[in-house]
């Protein structure tokens, strides 16, 4: 992809089951998430991707510790610009992100060069910070993302306090979703907006859940009030996400 570092933004942990409280963990550590959005070559497609895909889980399993990894392809856009289909890689922490990518660039060798084949991608890396943790491995499911703003006189931290605040309304609703805020850190342009709001379910039922406690049942009154004068975010974006590789 050619400008769109951040379209698919995201390092996701994606809930396995319910997310688990928030307040003990909002502590402002970043934690470093690369995202690779891409477009296919001509006459290449989803098929090209699936021995890669393989192959990539093989690579990692001799190679990277504490590495997770999702496939994400857009399901309800509007207001980005077009991709085909998006990477995204979490670490633990940069130190385990430096020295990983120092063997992906000098030893992965044919398993990089069947990406390099099918896809045109960008690569950026944000700086993650958990709202609310899920529980369970990494998974697959549903995730959003909204581009989001702080108001005059906010700080990240005011904005962190905020989304907690929400995390935890849907929470005690019985209908969370797994959250983070992610800044742009390297490759990321001039972007127009200070970070993401991410949020992620395990199943369309279970955003669908979160949509009617949100929607219908009190939830988006409440999610205003707390971030109001903090921060202001776009519509989200929903894409589906498949773990391809599991942190062994």
């Amino acid at each position: 992809m050619k400008s769109v570092t951040y379209a698919i933004t995201a390092a996701l942990a994606l809930a396995g089951a319910t997310a688990a409280p928030s307040s003990a963990q909002n502590a402002m550590n970043a934690q470093p998430v690369e995202l690779y959005a891409c477009t296919f070559k001509e006459g290449k497609g989803f098929g090209d991707l699936e021995n890669a895909n393989k192959d990539l889980k093989k690579w990692a399993s001799k190679h990277s510790r504490g590495y997770n990894a999702w496939m994400i392809t857009p399901q309800f856009r509007a207001g980005e610009e077009a991709f085909d289909v998006g990477f995204i890689g979490a670490y633990a922490n940069a130190e385990q992100f430096g020295s990983q990518m120092d063997k992906w660039v000098n030893e992965s060798g044919d398993v990089s060069q069947a990406y390099v084949d099918a896809l045109d991608c960008s690569h950026g890396l944000m700086a993650s910070y958990t709202v609310l943790e899920p529980e369970g491995g990494p998974g697959g499911g549903v995730v959003w993302f909204a581009r989001c703003s702080l108001d005059d006189d906010s700080s990240m931290a005011d904005a962190m306090a905020g989304h907690t605040t929400v995390s935890d309304m849907m929470v005690e609703m019985e209908a969370p979703g797994a959250s983070w805020m992610f800044a742009p850190s390297l490759g990321g342009g001039d972007a127009e907006f200070d970070y993401y709001h991410v949020a992620a379910w395990p199943s369309y039922p279970a955003l669908g859940k979160a949509f009617e406690a949100y929607m219908n049942g009190g939830g988006i009154a409440r999610a205003n009030a707390a971030m109001d004068d903090v921060s202001h975010c776009s519509s989200p974006n929903l894409y589906d996400a498949v773990n391809i590789v599991a942190a062994p």
